[in-house]
């Protein structure tokens, strides 16, 4: 966008892969496209530009100039790219990036809640606005939001790097579905979520605060009509004709990138130059086409970037050119698709080696343009792709290169070169069919179609009323009328949020003061019944006034007793052949651990990678199965723990060993453990689950701080009045 001195407003499409991916993808379906115009001049009225902008379907943010630099250069393109692109020594560590950019998505966030209908699906594109959804959630719990990340999610130990490691994820998880564009993408993803924030996972989704957040790996691609259109048109067959005519003899070797340090120019200049210094020759018959579109000219790094690329181009072509003869053609401007057509036609080999990218629409772009039926008699070339580039999990018929390896670079280029008609043509066509597969329209309606299916199959999992803030005022009316009142409550994943380490588990302060006031009610009993040994729950929580059921009620200890009861009747001769085989896998696999209890033990994998400790936790499983088939022990599976208890001894036996004909009850809890609990509950019980999985219960919440909200409500509605 610019605006004139008269304040006359012009709209320019922007350049780039995403904006021209989405531009594809609006002509297929209609949507409001809410983004910032960028720094606005001194003299810019806001109204005029806000209504220009929406005069064409666009919803601009307005950012205060204050924050525009911190965010953009700052955080965006200084701390995440760098990091997402494994550029950790180009990471800034100023922590006042974050600030702007919160404050950015904070804005984001007003306006869309502002303006989006009832029920509006939101579409959150890129690493500009990660923490957006969990802001748009909070705002606007009626939205379906959904999010793509356009650039790589890195591994879990270089994301760990970023101090706002947690809040980022918080905030992309606040979404209902995610999308990345490679498989590997989305396993980094649950991996960082797995060691950051401790969530579990499985293939497709991410467990996080009571919801399960869907995952999907969705490759984008070029918007091929308007590319198709462009071919066809009399324009480019002139062009393209020009071009042969202006390389007669040569074979054109090219290479189009964003001028950007993720695209390794310099690494690939190194390579061609390796390649002419292997035969001096070469320079009459072949010559490098390097396209750098301006970028970020404003910052320092990207000045000096352009200065290394343009002393590299200088000194080759000082050293391998002859008169009349250039071995590289380097072209730093802004190239439309009109201008960029004709080249990928014209090409004989396409070069496109970064060091890291997310896609890379390049790729796509020059394998429709080589493999298009038009009637000018071209043969099709080569695409050389690097390794680290998204698009190289898609196309499997390239030939790909590590960057880094220069004289492995230039014996592909050799390799690209010399490679047969037949075998160019097979190539090519083989990945045409993909790349008219993957288009932008296509993309844009698979993720949103399996962003929809997600939120259909989560919010209406199980059946199951999620407890609201209605139902809590009416429960909160059945205690109140209730003669008596008993509440069975879990502690780890609903009393207490699950941590990593299950003895980073203790409660704080404000937990203890609720429990207590709950237990100072008049006429009400607090009973916790918890899977944690006796030691560790009488040493947390022993002191308050409520009654404790530990090791799923093997140990039970009531209000005001001395010491732990226990069962006398339970065979526990097995426990050590477990404590055996659960210790060899402990030492295994490297983050679990092993919970000891007096009637049974506990295997926990909360901060093993996501898909090896699922493969490692069924394997147990079957053997454990087999181990003691004739044993009495039960073996259960939980939320990223594998527990052997004594048969005989669950939370069920401690509820039945209880009055509560007469009481209001209500139970709460958050696995597979506690469904013994709701199963042994009288009629007239109410019964909630902490997340999506429950069986049994009435009721559902999310989270355990909804749980902690819903005891504060009773606290509060019970209260004796002053």
């Amino acid at each position: 966008m610019q605006v004139d001195a008269d304040g006359g407003i012009e709209l320019r499409d922007t350049v780039g892969g995403l904006a021209t991916a989405l531009a594809g993808a609006r002509d297929q379906m209609e949507f409001t496209w809410v983004g910032w115009p960028g720094p606005l001049p001194a003299h810019a009225e806001w109204s005029n530009v806000q209504g220009a902008l929406r005069a064409e379907g666009y919803e601009p943010v307005q950012i205060p100039q204050v924050h525009e630099s911190p965010y953009y250069n700052g955080m965006c393109n200084s701390v995440i790219w760098p990091l997402f692109h494994y550029f950790m020594g180009r990471v800034a560590t100023e922590t006042a990036h974050f600030e702007s950019y919160v404050a950015v998505n904070e804005a984001f966030a007003e306006t869309v809640a502002r303006t989006a209908a009832e029920g509006a699906h939101v579409w959150v594109q890129d690493y500009h606005l990660m923490m957006l959804p969990a802001m748009l959630r909070k705002r606007r719990p009626d939205l379906h939001i959904s999010f793509f990340l356009h650039i790589p999610f890195p591994s879990s130990e270089v994301y760990r790097i970023l101090p706002a490691r947690a809040a980022l994820l918080d905030g992309v998880l606040g979404a209902d579905y995610i999308g990345f564009h490679t498989g590997d993408y989305a396993r980094h993803f649950r991996s960082s979520c797995l060691r950051v924030l401790g969530a579990e996972s499985g293939f497709d989704y991410v467990v996080h605060g009571g919801r399960r957040v869907g995952i999907g790996a969705h490759p984008i691609g070029a918007d091929v009509t308007r590319l198709q259109s462009v071919l066809a048109s009399t324009a480019s067959a002139q062009r393209v004709s020009e071009l042969r005519e202006h390389w007669r003899g040569r074979r054109v070797i090219l290479g189009v990138e964003r001028l950007d340090y993720s695209k390794a120019i310099p690494l690939k200049l190194a390579a061609y130059e390796e390649f002419l210094r292997r035969d001096p020759q070469r320079v009459a018959d072949n010559v490098l086409v390097q396209v750098v579109v301006p970028s970020r000219l404003d910052t320092d790094d990207y000045r000096e970037l352009k200065e290394e690329i343009e002393q590299r181009v200088g000194r080759i072509n000082g050293n391998f050119g002859t008169p009349g003869v250039t071995p590289i053609e380097y072209l730093h401007r802004q190239f439309d698709l009109d201008e960029l057509a004709p080249l990928y036609r014209a090409a004989d080999v396409g070069i496109v080696i970064p060091a890291r990218d997310g896609m890379n629409l390049v790729a796509h772009e020059m394998i429709l343009c080589q493999s298009e039926e038009l009637d000018d008699g071209a043969d099709p070339g080569v695409l050389l792709l690097s390794e680290f580039a998204g698009a190289a999990q898609s196309l499997s018929h390239v030939l790909l290169a590590n960057p880094w390896d220069t004289a492995g670079v230039a014996d592909a280029l050799e390799a690209a070169l010399g490679m047969g008609v037949d075998e160019r043509r097979d190539r090519m066509m083989r990945m045409r069919e993909r790349v008219l597969d993957m288009d932008c329209a296509k993309w844009a309606q698979r993720f949103l179609a399996a962003a929809d299916a997600q939120i259909r199959r989560e919010r209406g999992r199980g059946g199951v009323e999620r407890l609201g803030a209605r139902l809590r005022e009416s429960l909160v009316g059945q205690a109140r009328e209730a003669r008596r009142r008993v509440l069975l409550l879990d502690y780890d994943g609903t009393l207490r949020d699950l941590t990593p380490r299950p003895s980073e588990a203790r409660p704080n302060e404000a937990l203890r003061t609720l429990l207590r006031d709950l237990a100072a009610l008049p006429a009400t009993e607090v009973h916790v019944v918890s899977g944690r040994d006796r030691r560790t729950l009488g040493a947390w929580l022993g002191d308050l006034p409520v009654s404790l059921g530990a090791e799923h009620g093997f140990a039970t200890r009531a209000v005001g007793a001395e010491g732990w009861s226990t069962r006398a009747d339970i065979d526990l001769r097995w426990l050590a052949h477990a404590d055996a085989i659960l210790r060899s896998v402990e030492l295994e696999v490297d983050g679990s651990e092993i919970e000891r209890k007096p009637c049974g033990m506990a295997w926990h994998y909360r901060r093993v990678d996501p898909e090896y400790g699922e493969w490692r936790a069924r394997e147990l499983r079957l053997h454990l199965a087999e181990r003691f088939a004739n044993e009495p022990v039960e073996i259960l599976a939980g939320r990223k723990v594998i527990e052997l208890r004594a048969a005989g001894i669950d939370k069920g036996r401690y509820v039945r060993d209880l009055d509560l004909d007469d009481a209001f009850v209500l139970a709460i809890g958050d696995d597979r453990t506690d469904i013994d609990m709701y199963s042994a509950l009288p009629e007239h019980a109410i019964s909630v689950h902490v997340g999506l999985e429950g069986e049994r219960n009435r009721y559902r919440v999310d989270s355990p701080s909804e749980v902690r909200d819903l005891l504060a409500a009773l606290v509060s509605g019970l209260a004796p009045r002053a």
